[in-house]
């Protein structure tokens, strides 16, 4: 995984945060390549959740692209919360929270650019 140095001011519960690093595996990396974004199967990104920047992250968000029919609402996206140490799956879903939040960058095949403009 490849980390990116990411700011957010977003103060809902999986991204209360002011900074954090956003890693994207070496299948998902080369989407970033290009806009709009257009992410394989098999890409996966994580974002910490640093609380302070002197913490480790308290959790992980993450994004695991599957074959579109895993997801039809979210082409084939499955989002996950991991608790910071990696040890527990939190909450996994396909809609909910995380789709809300996402799906403002579905023309960008629901990821935000890296400097996090909406």
């Amino acid at each position: 995984m490849t980390p990116t140095p990411e700011r957010s001011n977003k103060q809902s519960d999986g991204h209360l945060t002011t900074l954090g690093f956003a890693y994207a595996n070496q299948v998902g990396r080369v989407a970033f390549g290009r806009q709009p974004f257009v992410f394989p199967t098999g890409s996966i990104i994580v974002r910490e959740r640093l609380l302070t920047p002197s913490l480790n992250p308290d959790q992980l968000v993450v994004m695991i692209k599957h074959e579109r029919n895993f997801n039809r609402q979210a082409d084939g996206w499955e989002f996950l919360t991991v608790s910071g140490d990696m040890t527990k799956v939190i909450g996994r879903e396909k809609e909910g929270n995380c789709l809300k939040c996402q799906a403002p960058a579905s023309n960008n095949d629901f990821v935000f650019p890296l400097d996090g403009r909406r």
